[in-house]
């Protein structure tokens, strides 16, 4: 009995034997149907040589292939594309000083004496006087008591050499800057949505031209050492917040040209960006809906200062007066708190808080835009031609003698160039390109294909029907 057992084991293993050797012979790949093909054993061990060498190196390769593709790396593009009429960009103009009106002049009085209490070159009065003006009653009713009104600011306004619609021009409240108008965001004084404006030419003359009177009462003066105005720069769907705005300075005429470049980066894994970050659904977090519930369109500036805010708010029970704040909570002001806002600073600059809960809760975008700028200046009006100016009956806001030419600064803002630069990424290998270099590499070193791996499976079920059959007939017998 026990011989035959072994007959039947050593049949078993033959026939195994035999099955493995006809799939290895039939095979699609070169290496070992020639190994056992071969009947010199010169031959036999050359063929085994190459085999395992290239085996190596095909391992080696598909390796690497597969570690290219989870790096997730990208192409970058970049395109000169032509648009004969694109849109105009909104711009925001503010007073650089944030008290300019007579109400200021009534609020500041009290705190006049206590200047020589601050360092002459540091902003902090500036700084505490804003705080204390966004708790006052006045202000709260009214946002905009304390500077400049859109009468006095804008002297003159034209647009493709026509004048300008003033009821066009938005507010905005800037917390650094008081009263800000912006030209060409869709909507017009009463947030009624209106055409945006576009353009055709890139001549200077053809584009936005604006004189501005930057004047601050005497009695303000003490609070900033400088004067002027600053204006912002942006695609209409952008918070003024989230771009770096241009100083203008009185008696001055400065040009700004204008090129665009937008880009578009792949979401993750490819980046840290994330797709569809203007859908308030698409995230649950507080701060992202907070953005999208004041702005048009989610940034991850706006969001992080935001975070921000909120943690000041926590400590402090008060807001940062210099950041946008979507909480509507009153300024920090007084000496506790302000003692509580340089503790939440410090924490901030001194530990982890910004990666480890602002960027957790406020996602990267993935598309944007930026305005290329050239800037250039030249010396604005002089006496003679103030004095026409106040005796044109074309000009009303200048017939009036109190108006100081010391105090107009003009700028103009027009596309260099009609065209645009887009910048766009691509992923450098994706799936297709994988499962392709696989194949190229497993083909060019051992011949193989992916109908090769069903010779693997065509062997092991030919194993498991020799398994079925031999308990077949020991059931049999």
């Amino acid at each position: 009995m026990g011989k035959k057992d072994l007959s039947q084991k050593s049949k078993l293993s033959t026939q195994i034997k035999n099955a493995v050797c006809e799939v290895i012979l039939s095979s699609t790949s070169h290496g070992f149907p020639n190994i056992l093909r071969s009947t010199n054993l010169a031959i036999k061990l050359m063929w085994a040589f190459f085999t395992v060498l290239f085996f190596g190196l095909c391992a080696y390769m598909i390796t690497t292939a597969i570690i290219t593709y989870f790096n997730y790396d990208v192409v970058t593009v970049i395109r000169v594309k032509n648009d004969f009429k694109p849109y105009f960009p909104t711009v925001t103009i503010c007073n650089l000083n944030y008290f300019t009106s007579d109400e200021a002049i009534a609020f500041i009085k009290p705190f006049e004496k206590s200047k020589v209490f601050y360092a002459p070159f540091e902003s902090t009065f500036d700084v505490m006087a804003k705080g204390i003006s966004k708790k006052n009653a006045k202000f709260l009713n009214n946002s905009k008591i304390f500077s400049d009104s859109k009468e006095k600011f804008i002297v003159f306004c034209e647009y493709l050499m026509e004048d300008c619609n003033m009821s066009a021009f938005k507010f905005y409240f800037h917390p650094n800057y008081g009263n800000c108008y912006q030209f060409n965001t869709g909507y017009d004084e009463n947030d009624s949505k209106i055409p945006l404006k576009t353009t055709i030419v890139t001549e200077r003359a053809q584009g936005l031209r604006l004189v501005l009177n930057t004047s601050v009462p005497d009695s303000l003066k003490f609070i900033t050492p400088f004067t002027g105005a600053i204006v912002f720069i942006h695609n209409h769907t952008t918070d003024p917040m989230m771009v770096t705005g241009i100083t203008l300075a009185p008696k001055t005429e400065t040009n700004i040209g204008l090129s665009r470049m937008f880009y578009s980066s792949q979401p993750k894994p490819y980046s840290q960006c994330e797709t569809s970050t203007n859908d308030p659904n698409s995230f649950s977090s507080e701060l992202y809906k907070l953005v999208l519930e004041n702005t048009q369109f989610y940034t991850q500036t706006l969001c992080i200062y935001q975070c921000f805010q909120r943690e000041v708010i926590k400590n402090c029970n008060c807001s940062v007066t210099t950041f946008p704040d979507f909480y509507k909570e009153k300024s920090c002001s007084g000496i506790d708190q302000s003692i509580c806002l340089q503790q939440v600073f410090d924490m901030a600059k001194n530990t982890d808080f910004f990666s480890d809960t602002c960027y957790q809760e406020c996602p990267l975008e993935c598309d944007g835009m930026t305005f290329q700028k050239t800037v250039s200046t030249t010396q604005y009006s002089n006496f003679q031609f103030e004095e026409y100016l106040k005796m044109s009956r074309f000009t009303r806001y200048f017939n009036r003698t109190e108006v100081n030419g010391n105090d107009f600064t003009a700028f103009s803002v027009y596309y260099e160039n009609l065209g645009y630069i887009n910048i766009e990424e691509s992923p450098s290998m994706e799936w297709v390109d994988l499962l392709s270099n696989l194949g190229g590499i497993a083909g060019l070193f051992l011949g193989v294909s992916f109908l090769s791996f069903v010779e693997i499976i065509e062997c092991a079920m030919q194993i498991i029907l020799i398994f079925i059959n031999q308990n077949k007939i020991n059931q049999a017998k």
